[in-house]
């Protein structure tokens, strides 16, 4: 009876740790696929505008609505603003917060690509099409760094902007990006506004967010005083604005003037009586000597 006792406490004990090895197995498999979860893309949803990556300056123009997607490796947001624009397209900011490096896109990470690999005049006349954009010549910098833009003047009177932006803060020894990229990019159309106006709001956006997690950022991540594209004559625009056209303002016709004789090649001119020293004048046959030749006389035969 011991004997078959004892088997049985055995096979008890190897039972319940089986049993509590099956509960600690699946415990680590829940553990691993929550964990898991955080490598997943979520799907695009709505946030709050204070939630916005890039705030707009403060006179506008406004935030209608903020679009995030959430990435392993970054954020991403569609910042939609307000327009009374006619030309087609979307007046938005869109902006990519890096938290760590770029993937490759053979997972769900996002892949981190320089402007160097990007054709921006094709972004720009995609995103305002038949407005004849063109690229800005100029350097130009915000507190952030230096930006490039293009300009667009069509017939219906809007002037449009897109404009592109890589904040880098943090870089490894030999210059590559590391983490905690910025890439902005901002595009809108505006009635009855100008170049500078629309520029202006690429010098007073301001970046809402930790740029370089968990780690704090310098205070001075641009590389120097904002610089616009002035020159000796003031504000150097890509596409000159011409002068309206106005119409002339009528003029009393200016009266005719007389016809002047044909005069015989080789014969003097000589003046209308009104005119002064217009021309040589021919004396009288009364005028002294000095005018002209003097002429003698026939001799006098005493008759």
């Amino acid at each position: 009876m011991s004997t078959v006792a004892s088997l049985s406490s055995a096979r008890y004990r190897q039972s319940l740790l089986r049993g509590v090895l099956l509960v600690g197995l699946v415990s680590l498999l829940v553990s691993g696929c929550a964990s898991n979860r955080t490598g997943v893309t979520r799907e695009a949803h709505i946030v709050t505008p204070s939630e916005s990556v890039v705030l707009p300056p403060p006179g506008g123009p406004a935030i209608f609505k903020v679009v995030t997607t959430d990435y392993p490796n970054a954020v991403k947001q569609d910042i939609w603003l307000e327009t009374t624009a006619r030309s087609v397209g979307e007046n938005k900011i869109s902006v990519i917060r890096f938290t760590d490096k770029g993937g490759d896109g053979s997972d769900a990470r996002l892949v981190d690509v320089p402007f160097t690999h990007v054709n921006l005049t094709e972004e720009a006349l995609a995103a305002w099409p038949g407005s004849g954009m063109a690229v800005s010549p100029y350097y130009v910098q915000n507190d952030y760094g230096a930006f490039g833009y293009a300009i667009a003047k069509p017939a219906n009177g809007d002037t449009c902007i897109y404009a592109w932006q890589r904040i880098d803060p943090t870089l490894k020894p030999s210059g590559m990006v590391d983490r905690g990229t910025i890439v902005v990019r901002l595009q809108m159309c505006r009635q009855n506004t100008t170049e500078e106006r629309l520029l202006e709001i690429m010098y007073n956006l301001r970046l809402n967010t930790v740029v370089f997690p968990p780690g704090k950022v310098t205070h001075r991540i641009g590389r120097g005083a904002p610089i616009r594209p002035l020159g000796v004559e003031g504000f150097a625009e890509v596409i000159e604005t011409g002068a309206p056209v106005r119409p002339a303002a009528s003029r009393p016709a200016a009266p005719a003037r007389p016809a002047l004789p044909v005069v015989p090649a080789g014969a003097p001119i000589v003046p209308s009586p009104g005119a002064g020293g217009a021309g040589p004048i021919v004396p009288s046959p009364s005028t002294g000597p000095a005018s002209g030749p003097s002429v003698p006389r026939p001799p006098s035969n005493g008759v």
